[in-house]
């Protein structure tokens, strides 16, 4: 019942619960008083005079196995402050030096420590069973009892070893995935930085003119920008958006391209489903793919450019007509590049380009939910 309340109360933890409940001093103390009590039964069956003595046997053992875990427990806590001492006094040499000190220290107090064990182990039964003939008799048995408590401190140093070094694997592991994060962050909020000053610049050079055309629309175009560059700055504090999400910046975006370019480009964007709207992109992406078809084509009012925007349950398809400038304008290379740039940085899966002789496509996959938890 005990041990079922115990299993239940772990499957309800979570991960990081876990570990600190299994690094809880407490615990590690009980689990070594549960390892020592295990030695000292085997340790107990090599003794034939347990087996000899049918008065008091019970209590003898357990006597035996009390002053096995206490001594035990004083033993293995001097080891470890042992080691503590003798790796700070070894910091900053070879560690090969520093290996050889800590494990030629740990030996030598382990043979002070079983020597010390056999002495006890024989005070022990003398003081409180009086079996002062077992230890006369038996008197050359004692190195063999040295040899076996230097064993187990061998077996109990080896499992104390194994605990340090992988939890030094550990932190060293979750050490080098926390970098691993903060400059993955630090890289990719470079490449979100970008998007301000490209896309600003390209919108104030059509306001200058605009605003001697018409109040109205200047007005209009005033407040879709506002609204654009509103989301690009709320945006920043996010590495992935729902498509909903940027779908209603691209229709602000679109209605400035439109005003731009009046009749010579036409957008054509399917309705995403409930289950699509929810998938996730880098901010922006879609923006600078479209501003990308709008800079590196040819297109006019009798011969209008035509861009796509269709979607999966995996990607977004992003097609335009081909029809390459004969001499392509100035590049900052924040559009396309930075796009990939910021896919390879958070997901295994590839931005995909096709080029053919009249099409351009660029397929986005949608990225899920946990790769959030990557920042």
């Amino acid at each position: 019942m005990l041990l079922t309340t115990i299993i239940l109360i772990l499957k309800r933890m979570n991960r990081r619960q876990l570990e600190g409940f299994l690094q809880h001093p407490l615990l590690r103390y009980v689990a070594r008083i549960i390892i020592l009590y295990g030695f000292s039964v085997v340790f107990r069956s090599f003794d034939m005079s347990f087996k000899n003595t049918a008065d008091s046997s019970f209590f003898r053992e357990q006597s035996f196995s009390l002053m096995f875990v206490v001594l035990g427990l004083l033993i293995w806590g001097g080891g470890s402050r042992l080691a503590v001492f003798l790796q700070k006094k070894t910091a900053g040499k070879k560690r090969s030096y520093a290996v050889i000190v800590l494990c030629a220290g740990l030996v030598v107090f382990g043979l002070f420590a079983a020597f010390l064990f056999g002495l006890s182990y024989s005070f022990f039964d003398i003081c409180l069973f009086n079996r002062y003939e077992a230890w006369e008799s038996f008197s050359h048995l004692s190195y063999d009892l040295i040899f076996g408590a230097f064993i187990f401190y061998l077996l109990i140093l080896g499992f104390s070893g194994i605990l340090f070094y992988y939890k030094n694997w550990q932190e060293a592991r979750l050490n080098a995935e926390r970098l691993r994060r903060e400059n993955m962050q630090a890289r990719y909020d470079v490449l979100k930085s970008q998007i301000d000053p490209h896309f600003f610049f390209n919108s104030l050079s059509v306001l200058t003119s605009l605003v001697y055309k018409s109040a109205d629309l200047s007005a209009e175009y005033i407040t879709r920008l506002s609204k654009c560059y509103r989301y690009i700055l709320d945006q920043k504090a996010e590495n992935l958006v729902a498509l909903r999400t940027e779908l209603s910046f691209l229709e602000s975006y679109l209605f400035l391209i439109r005003i731009r370019h009046q009749n010579s480009i036409f957008f054509h964007i399917d309705q995403p489903t409930e289950k699509q709207e929810a998938s996730l992109l880098p901010p922006a992406a879609l923006q600078m793919l479209v501003e990308n078809a709008v800079k590196h084509n040819r297109f006019a009012v009798n011969d209008p450019l035509h861009v796509t925007i269709r979607f999966t349950d995996q990607h977004i398809i992003i097609s335009n007509d081909l029809r390459k400038r004969a001499e392509n304008p100035f590049s900052t290379g924040v559009g396309l590049p930075n796009i990939k740039k910021r896919y390879e940085l958070i997901t295994d899966s590839k931005v995909e380009i096709t080029e053919t002789d009249g099409l351009f496509t660029v397929k986005l996959p949608f990225l899920s939910e946990d790769l959030k938890e990557q920042f």
